[in-house]
């Protein structure tokens, strides 16, 4: 083990320590800069005419104003002269209803005559009252966040030098240790551009990103509506859509960073988790580095992963497959490994871990991921239902549940609260959605565009199938079949061929309910609980993540025994890197068909340019809300009401109110858990559903006094949060107990020995 003190005696890594804390102090010295207003109000005759000088930063640019109409009129800045990408900015639409608006760019240089700019495309109405630069520390938080991380992945590198000079690292731990970070990049080459490609969900989850990034500003950790959707209105995304990983991005833009490069630095994070999380499962699961690293090399570049990220950028999707491999390498030692063997409880946690990942990243994926699992448990029934193995099942379950539980009740408390939108998917049928057979055995994936298969069929076919590489080990595998038919095997081989068998079995089922052949649409006719499942599915090609990770689980196996088998030229270590190549290139063939083809991106500098309303279909929505009623507006009196000095923050909103009996509908989206009261007495008022779906609160007769409205959750939404928290406490505390005992008990003797 390196100590630090040799590290540090090292005379060129003590120069390079002080350069990078140099280079750390400059960036905490720009924190104590320039902040908040730079060019004011009183210029802004000059700001929209001659224009102003201003040096290389962040600002934004902030417009007063008022107009009668939405959306008809934008604002920016502009610069007369300048470098490629001197200036990066998006223009901000004008609403009615609000009369500030806000518009962040980006100067990569020192500029002369940068104006602000009004494009009015007929809007009578159109008033402009001021308009200021504000600028904060967001280039050096940017610029101290690189300098950091750089600094740490530089000395990191430096040690394990060392260490390897002192002890040499065997070479599968070194191609463990550059291997992996190798291939997470490799499946982000998409990204190493100055843009994103414009996939079908991407505006939604950048929606997403910034309304998280948004409460988090205003110290609101964990907020259940997000008031940023929807106008102000708000809208129940991370109640029914866990967000939990999205924290992730959501610092990224507090650090600084445009929207587009949260996002493509959050697409590196989930390709370094998933190359990690895959490595670690398969290489734990079959004791084996060389197969870790295999398995590694076929999930991290699955085709249709890399289709998840680029064609659809399905967020939720792509990040709830960085745990797949965990409920695989879970529920392969649970069916694998003796029951009396000591320690076997404890073969919940990486199952439940696994599904916890899953279920904070994308619920529909956990009930694909469900209902293969229950239908391998009553396939299995002979070792479901030993006594020990049924405890740890129903472990996975408990566990896995009180961990989410600050989740879950919420969710289902929502869901059975009120009618939502994506109660009518129950009555969209899915099987012409299904991929054709030809799918199955596409190899060379090409970016493609189109998912319409019953009308377009496989022209410019967007890239879902398994790939060449697992194709290939099937192959191998079914080789292995006829050479060994008939054949004595040892007790471990016919435990490998089993599971082997099993594993391309499930892959299989799963496989053809992908495609166009399956009866999805009988289901739906036949029962109404089928057809609610098989349309919150929406796309039966969903299943293709399932199913690869089944097959890449039997790619391992098969692995296994291409180690063991004795080949004319290659050794077997040989074989799998033959594998591995093949999955390499054509990946690399995919990758760069994106780049190539895909002509569709987007480059957004500032949230303004997302809008608020990419809601996708609407699913959370409640029945009766119609997203053109969605816009800025003041709250609506009934007779009998006068209201005075009102003022909403986000989901909050204060007033006083006077009233002979009536209600006031605030410009609030309404879900179960608001709360209306009296400031002054604390009396609570009652809050219901009003006209389009608006915050309403009732008011008796008589009534005076200053309002607070406000979405607060239930009370016992709150003791799940509580119960959560002890479960993963109450873990943690006992992983670092049975840690300490473990290391306690290494070199003491036992007893009866000497």
């Amino acid at each position: 083990m390196l100590k630090k003190s040799e590290f540090l005696q090292n005379g060129k890594i003590r120069i390079l320590l002080c350069i990078e804390l140099l280079l750390i102090l400059a960036g905490v010295a720009g924190l104590f800069g320039t902040k908040g207003i730079v060019v004011g109000t009183e210029e802004t005759a000059l700001l929209m005419g001659e224009g102003v000088s201003l040096p290389a930063g962040v600002y934004t640019a902030r417009l007063y104003y008022d107009t009668g109409e939405d959306q008809v009129s934008a604002f920016g800045v502009t610069v007369k002269e300048g470098h490629y990408k001197t200036l990066l900015c998006n223009y901000a639409a004008l609403f009615k209803g609000i009369h500030v608006r806000e518009c962040q760019f980006y100067l990569l240089d020192d500029v002369e005559n940068l104006r602000v700019e009004v494009e009015n495309n007929g809007a009578e109405s159109l008033k402009i009252q001021g308009a200021e630069i504000v600028t904060g520390t967001e280039r050096s938080r940017v610029y101290l966040f690189w300098v950091i991380l750089i600094s740490l992945l530089l000395d990191v590198v430096l040690m394990l030098a060392m260490l390897n000079r002192r002890q040499p690292v065997s070479t599968e731990r070194q191609l463990a240790i550059f291997g992996v970070p190798a291939l997470a990049l490799m499946s982000s080459l998409p990204i190493m551009v100055d843009y994103n490609m414009f996939g079908a969900d991407l505006i939604f989850h950048l929606m997403r990103i910034e309304a998280l990034a948004e409460h988090i500003l205003r110290g609101e950790w964990w907020s259940r509506i997000e008031s940023a959707w929807l106008a102000g209105h708000g809208y129940a995304n991370s109640v029914f859509y866990g967000d939990a990983f999205l924290l992730v991005p959501a610092l990224y833009r507090i650090l600084g960073f445009s929207p587009d490069e949260a996002y493509r630095l959050f697409v590196l994070t989930v390709n370094l988790a998933t190359a990690y999380i895959a490595y670690l499962s398969f290489h734990r699961c079959f004791h084996h580095r060389s197969i870790g690293m295999f398995g590694c090399a076929l999930y991290t570049l699955l085709p249709y992963r890399i289709y998840n990220i680029y064609n659809r950028a399905a967020v939720g999707e792509y990040t709830a497959m960085i745990f797949l491999p965990l409920l695989a390498w879970g529920f392969y030692r649970i069916y694998t490994e003796e029951p009396e063997r000591k320690g076997y409880l404890w073969n919940w946690v990486i199952p439940a871990l696994g599904f916890t990942g899953i279920i904070q990243s994308h619920v529909l994926t956990c009930e694909m991921a469900g209902g293969l699992i229950v239908f391998l448990c009553l396939f299995l029934w002979k070792k479901t239902f030993r006594l020990r193995t049924f405890a740890v099942l129903a472990l996975t379950v408990g566990m896995t549940t009180l961990m989410n539980a600050w989740f879950v009740v919420p969710f289902l408390d929502l869901m059975t609260a009120d009618q939502y939108y994506f109660g009518h998917n129950a009555n969209v049928l899915i099987q012409s959605r299904g991929i054709l057979p030809a799918h199955l055995f596409y190899t060379l994936q090409a970016g493609g565009a189109s998912s319409r298969f019953a009308e377009t069929g496989m022209v410019d076919t967007e890239p879902i199938g398994i790939g060449m590489a697992l194709l290939l080990c099937v192959i191998i595998w079914i080789g292995f079949c006829l050479k060994y038919s008939g054949k004595e095997l040892t007790e471990a081989q016919k435990k490998e061929r089993k599971a082997m068998n099993i594993l391309l079995f499930l892959g299989c089922v799963v496989l053809f309910m992908s495609t166009c052949y399956f009866p999805w649409d009988a289901l739906s006719s036949f029962n109404r609980l089928f057809a609610v499942l098989n349309g919150s599915l929406q796309f039966p090609t969903r299943l293709m993540g399932i199913a690869s990770v089944c097959m890449v689980m039997a790619a391992c196996l098969a692995g296994i025994w291409m180690l063991r088998e004795k080949w004319a030229y290659l050794s077997g270590k040989g074989v799998l890197l033959l594998v591995v190549a093949v999955s390499v290139i054509f990946t690399t063939y995919q990758l760069n068909d994106l780049l190539l083809t895909r002509t569709e991106f987007i480059k957004l500098y500032s949230s303004q340019g997302i809008g608020h309303s990419a809601v996708l279909g609407a699913e959370y929505l409640p029945e009766g809300a119609g997203l053109e009623h969605m816009t800025y507006h003041e709250p609506v009196l009934s007779e009998g009401v006068w209201m005075d000095s009102y003022e909403k923050k986000g989901l909050q909103a204060d007033a006083y109110v006077e009233a002979d009996s009536g209600y006031i509908d605030f410009p609030m989206l309404y879900y179960k858990g608001y709360m209306a009261y009296d400031k002054r007495t604390g009396e609570k008022l009652p809050v219901v559903k009003g006209e389009n779906s608006d915050v309403r609160v009732l008011f008796g007769q008589g009534f005076a006094g200053e309002i607070r409205v406000r979405y607060a959750g239930m009370w016992y939404w709150h003791v799940a949060e509580a119960v959560s928290a002890a479960t993963v406490l109450g873990l943690l505390g006992a992983a670092m107990y049975r840690r300490y005992r473990i290391k306690g008990n290494i070199g003491k003797p036992r007893k009866g020995n000497v």
